[in-house]
């Protein structure tokens, strides 16, 4: 029973550490603009974030900015071909940096007719 106890203890003690914020956008021919703005608070050790989009349509454009407006991540991506068709793209983007600026950061989605799925996961570790 007190390994039990320690063990769920020491869990607690390792998740009060870290701050994290996950979500998915399922898309359906969607144009959207969104802010999804997240704290870092000063002394945080390290800000990891991951992003995933894949598109069947349309396109997607995803942008991190600092506290101070500059651009610290991100990316677009088009399904749309030369020849004026579509096809399926895919992409993956993480990035860290051990020395965040302390403030309000945010991760701006853009989509235009966009099809297909957007996920992130955010990760601040505290002082």
């Amino acid at each position: 029973m007190k390994k039990l106890l320690f063990l769920l203890l020491a869990l607690v003690a390792v998740g009060a550490k870290a701050q994290g914020l996950k979500g998915t956008i399922d898309l359906k021919d969607s144009v959207i603009n969104r802010s999804i703005p997240f704290e870092v608070a000063a002394g945080a050790k390290n800000l990891k974030y991951a992003v995933r989009a894949d598109l069947t349509n349309g396109e997607a454009t995803l942008t991190f900015t600092d506290p101070k407006g500059k651009k610290a991540g991100g990316f677009t991506l088009s399904s749309k071909t030369k020849g004026g068709g579509s096809e399926r793209s895919k992409v993956e983007s993480s990035e860290s940096t051990s020395t965040p600026v302390a403030g309000t950061w945010n991760l701006a989605i853009k989509t235009e007719k966009a099809t297909g799925r957007i996920t992130y996961d955010i990760e601040v570790i505290k002082p």
